[in-house]
């Protein structure tokens, strides 16, 4: 399907604000840009839209990789809702998209969507080899005849709230930094899978839970986790690492449901870290790991406690 079929085929009947990003993580600065663009929408008579990407630009830029993403499709619509929005483009980042000059493509904006203007973020740039800078989108405007509001970025201690911010800090075990950027806790969710049955060796059970390879991880350790099951929260206990007491293996992901004793196979679960308790260790024997554990969970009820339920 060409990009005119798809913008046809979802052709809007009212003049549109639209706003053009990844919208990775859906974070503070995010939460600003789209808060701005449904007020300005409501406030000219337009409907209000986001156009974002099924594949990051990047995994279509020469030898660029596509960076681990914080949020999937589904849950990033979900988020970008919440702030009122009217409706979600979603386009196939293609070589003919890259393709595409700045001015095509507000060309095709204009013709097939009622784009009467735009809302972009501080280092928002479009078109081939970038040329569609946050100068050139405004004299295309002036040329062409639609607005160009530029939404400043957010800051958290003097630091640019960013995507690739948040990516470093999760990958780095800075729970706390991520979850303050984000606006809310990092989660990931898989299919709960068979592991190696190491936990329930030693008397705490675990669900291992299977993540796409392609969302940010943090590094192995435990950490403190609100579990969701078909929506039900659960206080739990996370560990992500290889099992170095029991001679190592392959990188799982193993979640300890506190309190709760049923049979999760095959059902997705949901995690959000809470916070960061320590890394994974090689322990001396058996004995002293589940003694571990057991101070572990004491941990981790005392935070779930004071950061969940008294929230």
């Amino acid at each position: 399907m060409s990009l005119e079929e798809e913008f046809l085929s979802l052709a809007p009947r009212e003049n549109t604000l639209l706003t053009i990003g990844v919208f990775d993580g859906i974070h503070l600065g995010h939460q600003k840009l789209l808060s701005q663009l449904v007020s300005r929408a409501h406030e000219e008579g337009c409907q209000s839209g986001v156009i974002t990407f099924k594949n990051h630009p990047l995994s279509q830029l020469g030898k660029h990789q596509a960076p681990p993403m914080l949020a999937g499709i589904k849950e990033k619509d979900l988020l970008i809702k919440e702030w009122g929005v009217d409706f979600i483009i979603h386009l196939e980042f293609s070589s003919r998209l890259a393709h595409t000059s700045a001015r095509d493509f507000c060309r095709m904006m204009q013709d097939y969507l009622n784009m009467q203007g735009l809302v972009l973020g501080f280092d928002f740039a479009m078109g081939h080899n970038r040329e569609g800078t946050l100068k050139k989108m405004q004299t295309l405007g002036r040329e062409m005849g639609f607005g160009v509001e530029i939404v400043p970025p957010v800051k958290m201690d003097g630091e640019i709230v960013s995507s690739t911010t948040i990516r470093q800090a999760i990958t780095e075990g800075n729970i706390n930094k991520a979850s303050a950027q984000l606006g809310r806790y990092y989660s990931l969710s898989g299919n709960v899978i068979t592991g190696r049955g190491l936990g329930k060796k030693l008397g705490f059970p675990t669900a291992n839970i299977q993540i796409d390879p392609g969302f940010a991880l943090p590094p192995n350790g435990i950490y403190a986790t609100m579990a969701y099951l078909n929506d039900q929260p659960l206080f739990s206990a996370t560990n992500i690492g290889i099992g170095p007491t029991f001679g190592g293996g392959r990188q799982q992901i193993e979640v300890h449901l506190l309190d709760f004793n049923n049979n999760v196979y095959g059902k997705t679960l949901s995690i959000e870290f809470i916070e960061r308790i320590r890394d994974e260790l090689k322990f001396n024997s058996e004995i002293e790991l589940k003694e571990q554990i057991v101070k572990d969970i004491e941990a981790i009820r005392q935070i779930l406690e004071r950061k969940v339920i008294s929230k």
